[in-house]
């Protein structure tokens, strides 16, 4: 009897464990290993270089090994260029572990500047050869040249003290990027500005005008130096300076009464030389008359004579 209870708990035991095994088997076989990109960075992307890549990717899978991959890196505005045409190929990865690829991007001079969004994906089989695949999308900025040129941004060579100095500076954008909150500072000694000169968003191969009106120094003369200052942003908020050295020579301002009198005299520098020349001709002309009567009376006694 005793034998008979042994042999049936060990068959009960032996065929629990073989539940167990059977059930653990059957939910690994049931299961689905996953690849998820976890990771990606990219170095800022320039129109015409390359920028490196990393796309970190993971099995997720607790104890399921993926292999046969393949991974894909595509733009579907075709503006992106990755290395290798944008594929690689994995042996495999284990259960919980994950894969860096490193590849390289390339924009094409005349891609769009902003955010582009990359699809990547991924197909891959488990032990027993069944096929899956992931997707999943990726984020790029392409950045392309920012430049802001001007003209005339010039001192008069002289200024006068007290009055104003206009200036009418032409910004340009010769960038490839539109550009912002474009604003015009002046620090000149002996001159000021009434505040920042505002001219605002300027896109590409546009320009705008900027007036400035700077007040001249009442007290200040001479030589004076100091540069007009120019700041904009790209379309990230990146922000940018310039800088024109300017340099004028402040005057002293004549008062309107000596101004007058400067021109009166100007005009008649020489006026007593004139009056002088009157003198003297009158003189002449008084005593060239007398001597000349005289001259006729003796003659025409001199004839009577004969």
């Amino acid at each position: 009897m005793k034998k008979i209870i042994v042999s049936i708990m060990c068959f009960i035991l032996v065929f629990g464990f073989s539940l167990c095994a059977f059930a653990e088997e059957k939910t690994e076989d049931n299961s689905t290993p996953r690849l998820m990109v976890t990771d990606y960075k990219i170095d800022g992307i320039t129109p015409g270089k390359k920028s490196q890549f990393a796309i970190t990717v993971k099995n997720t899978s607790d104890n399921k090994a993926v292999r046969n991959i393949l991974f894909t890196l595509s733009d579907g505005e075709k503006e992106l260029v990755p290395d290798s045409m944008g594929t690689v190929f994995i042996d495999s990865i284990t259960a919980g572990n994950t894969y860096i690829w490193k590849t390289n991007l390339t924009a094409i001079h005349s891609a769009r500047e902003g955010r582009h969004e990359l699809t990547f994906s991924a197909e891959y089989e488990d032990k027993n050869g069944t096929p899956y695949s992931a997707n999943a999308s990726i984020f790029a900025d392409v950045k392309q040249a920012v430049n802001l040129d001007f003209s005339n941004a010039v001192l008069p060579k002289k200024a006068v003290q007290g009055e104003t100095v206009s200036l009418s500076i032409n910004l340009m954008n010769t960038g490839k990027s539109e550009i912002s909150n474009v604003k015009v500072d002046c620090e000149i000694d002996g001159l000021t500005s009434g505040g920042t000169a505002f001219a605002g968003i300027i896109p590409v191969g546009e320009s705008r005008q900027c007036s400035i009106n700077l007040n001249v120094s009442k007290e200040q003369l001479g030589d004076v130096k100091g540069k007009i200052i120019f700041s904009y942003e790209d379309s990230f908020g990146k922000k940018y300076t310039k800088e024109q050295e300017v340099s004028t020579v402040i005057e002293e301002k004549v008062e309107e009464e000596k101004l007058e009198t400067k021109t009166e005299e100007k005009k008649n520098p020489q006026w007593w030389l004139f009056l002088l020349g009157g003198i003297l001709l009158g003189g002449a002309v008084g005593a060239a008359v007398p001597t000349a009567i005289h001259s006729y009376k003796q003659r025409k006694e001199d004839e009577k004579r004969l």
